[in-house]
Parts: C-alpha cells; structure tokens; sequence
C-alpha cells in the first residue's frame, strides 16, 4: 500500500484537505523564494566580479604605463587612497617576496593565475580574518599579482534571504492551513445542499432543487446540470406514473369486453353470435396491441433508440406516400389531401420513426380536422419542417401542452377510437432528431409543425 493510499485510510477527510491545501502552498511559495534568492545572489557576485576586474585592470594599466619599479610605489598608494577598492592587494617577487600590498604574505593555498577563490585574510592591521574572492595574475619577469574584494556583504545577505525563506515558509503553514479550512467549508456547505436536495428527492418529493445564483460560477454550473438531471428524473418518473396509471384504465375497458365476448360465446353463443363474440375480442386485442406497441415506440425514441438506422430518406416523396395512403380515408369523410413544398428534399434521419409519426398526425387530421388537409416540407438549412394543417376545430391554447402528453385525450376525442399517443409519438420522434414538435392555430385548424434538426456533417443537401 503506498502512503498516498494509508494516509487516505488513516486521515479524515478535512485533514486530507488541509494538507493539501499546505502542500499546494509549499509548492508555489517555495520555488518563488528560491528563484528570487538565486537571482539576487548572481547580482552580488556579478558586482564583486565587476569590481575585482577593475581594480585588475587599474594594476595591470600601471604596471605597463610605469614600468615594474614603479608598481609596488603606485599600488600602496592606490592601497592609501582606497583607489583599490577590492580591500587586499599583494605583490610578490618570483622568490615570493613581498613588494608591495597589505598583507604580510602570499597564502600558499592559491594558485597562480586563478580567477576566483574565496578565503578568509588578514589585512596588515586587522586582528580578525574577513571573507574575500580573491583573483591572481602571474605578471613578467616572475612576479605574482593578488587582487581581492571582500565579500562579507554577500554573506549577509545570503543570510538574510535564508531568514526570509524560512519566514516565509512558516507563514504558509496557516496561510495554508487557513485556506484549506475555507475551502473545506465552502465544499461542505455545497455537498450538504446537494446531499439535503437527493435525500429530499430519494424521499419522493421531486419538486427541490439547488440555488443556481451562490457559490461562485463553478457551483453554479454544477447546480445547473443537476437540476438538469433532477427535473429530466422527475419529468420520467412522472411519464413513468401517468403511463402505468393510462395503460391500466386504457387496458381494463378492452380487458372487460373480452372477458364478456369470450364468456358469452363459451356459454351458449352459437354460429353467427359466437363468431360476433370472437370477432370483437380479436380486435380488443389488436386495439391493446397498438397501444403497447405505440409505448414502446415511444419509450425507445425517447431513450435515444433508433440513430443507429439514420438514412437519407426523400422527406417530400415520404409526405407523398403517406397522402396517397390516407386519402381514401380522407374521401371517405369528405375532405381532400394536399401537398406543399419541394419535389424532393433529402435529410438524414430514421424513415420509419418519421413516416410513422407523420402518419399519426395526418390520422389525427382526418378523423378531428376538416376542410382540406396540407402537409408539407421545407427546407430551413440547420433544420427542416414538416406539417400537417387541418381546417378543424382545433385545439385551444392552454390545452395543447396537455394534448402532448402521453395518453392525453380531449374531452371532443374520447368519442372516437384512439390511445392518445399520436402527438406524444411525433414529439419523440422529433427529440430524437433534435427538435421538437409546435402546436400553432391555422385560423381555424391546428397547424402541427415538426422540426427536425440536421446532423452536421452527415446532412445531405
């Protein structure tokens, strides 16, 4: 088991978050101290380098401008004006004598030419060592050179950045552990919302939801697809209710009639009774037979069922065929079909989903509508429309949510044959191509129109 692993185990979780909170903390604050620390002490060496070439330059430009005897005389000079600014110079014969400098001897650690060492001197009249770079030259004739700068300046400032870095590092302890705390507090407010609103859901009371306007924009988008997903949960639980509840009254009707008709025949019905007895219960059977399959169809387009069957279908030759199914039946009640639109409008899609609700519609034109009947197609480029326009009576404005849903009668309908599923089977259809289905007024009529998104590449114009 890695630590990682024993520390989740062993550590609760505001701690785990705390000292995430001090690690992330100790990670950017230390690599910022580090950084400024290098960058400062590479200008402090820069200048002591700077001025250990000065003052190498000044003694060499001496020595070739004077001459060698008159070196020693300038450089003690230099050494009593302070023109030598590094603090320690010495010059040396090839015997190692001293001819000029402020120090009693050439150290016999450094090596000649060299361009930097550090090591602590005694300047002639100082009792304690100091800490200098040190630079050496080897001039003519065998002499030696040793420039030198203290760089005691330096130390202390390393000194003092190793303070501030240690400072500032104790500060991000509870600056970190502060932070962690408060995010800690923020996440548990939001988790105990959200745990609040699923338990209030789990308890079956499907109208809560979370504040959308607190808790900064991340929560907000997190609030929002949760709602998303609760008011979807509750929208198919309460489909869910209404079929189970329709399906059962819808069903029992049919269910009584065939009880009936079968007992009626069993008992005594015979020729021509018996066969009326048996006729009937066959078509209670053909009757619940269509409204499970009409569910079930339902049911698979809204779960997303069927994409996997997208083709290119002739929407207006598809309105063509449907009008030439339904206009017997529409002669029959005296009305006509006419079609609108192009002569040919090619779309991607599944051909028997949309045949099928357009033809629901167009069975719900005849049967309800009156006057000519159009359908109709056009193309609107991202999407394309279909409709179906009746000259009937309509339906009024705040029914026609209710005409949509599943096994939504009108009161004017519940005379004729029919489940309620027509409108609720072309809205599917309609989501399933990723658009929806529009009840409008024809002045008179209902004008239902269905739009039905194109899929990006794969639409054909």
């Amino acid at each position: 088991m890695s630590i990682l692993s024993a520390l989740r185990l062993r550590l609760p979780a505001p701690i785990r978050i705390a000292l995430i909170s001090l690690a992330f903390s100790l990670v950017i604050t230390l690599p910022v101290l580090l950084f400024v620390y290098h960058q400062t002490d590479s200008l402090f060496e820069d200048r002591i380098h700077d001025r250990l070439d000065d003052d190498v330059r000044d003694v060499l430009f001496a020595d070739s401008s004077s001459g060698a005897a008159a070196l020693p005389g300038l450089m003690d000079q230099a050494l009593r004006t302070g023109e030598l600014r590094g603090g320690v110079a010495l010059l040396v014969d090839a015997r190692g004598h001293k001819l000029a400098g402020n120090l009693a001897g050439w150290p016999p650690v450094l090596p000649t030419p060299s361009e930097w060492n550090e090591i602590r001197l005694y300047p002639e009249g100082q009792v304690r060592p100091d800490l200098f770079a040190i630079r050496t030259l080897a001039l003519g004739d065998g002499r030696r050179l040793l420039v030198g700068t203290t760089i005691g300046e330096r130390e202390r400032m390393r000194a003092a950045l190793v303070e501030a870095l240690l400072g500032a590092l104790l500060l991000a302890v509870p600056l970190g552990l502060i932070g962690g705390w408060v995010i800690l507090k923020i996440a548990e407010r939001r988790a105990r919302a959200i745990g609040n609103v699923a338990a209030r859901i789990a308890g079956g009371d499907f109208s809560h939801r979370l504040d959308e306007a607190t808790g900064g924009e991340e929560f907000a988008m997190l609030a929002a697809a949760i709602n998303a997903m609760l008011e979807r949960i509750e929208e198919l639980v309460e489909q869910l209710r209404l079929v189970t509840d329709s399906l059962a009254h819808d069903l029992r009707s049919p269910l009584t009639r065939m009880r009936a008709n079968l007992e009626r025949a069993a008992t005594g019905g015979v020729g021509h009774r018996r066969q009326q007895a048996l006729e009937a219960v066959s078509l209670d059977i053909d009757r619940m037979l269509r409204i499970i399959s009409a569910t079930l169809e339902i049911s698979s387009a809204e779960a997303g069922a069927g994409k996997e069957h997208f083709e290119s279908v002739d929407l207006a030759q598809l309105l063509r065929d449907i009008a030439e199914i339904y206009n017997p039946m529409a002669e029959e009640r005296g009305v006509r079909i006419v079609t609108e639109g192009p002569p040919t409008l090619l779309y991607r899609g599944n051909r028997q989903s949309i045949g099928r609700a357009v033809a629901n519609l167009v069975d719900n034109a005849v049967k309800y509508g009156d006057g000519p009947i159009d359908i109709g197609a056009a193309d609107k480029g991202e999407s394309v429309e279909l409709w179906i326009a009746d000259r009937g009576p309509g339906i009024p404005t705040e029914l026609r949510e209710q005409a949509l849903g599943k096994y939504r009668r009108l009161e004017e309908a519940r005379t004729t044959e029919g489940s309620g599923l027509g409108l609720a089977l072309a809205r599917a259809v309609a989501r399933l191509h990723g658009g929806d289905i529009e009840l409008l007024d024809n002045g008179p009529g209902l004008r239902v129109v269905l739009t039905l998104r194109r899929a990006g590449d794969l639409s054909l114009l």
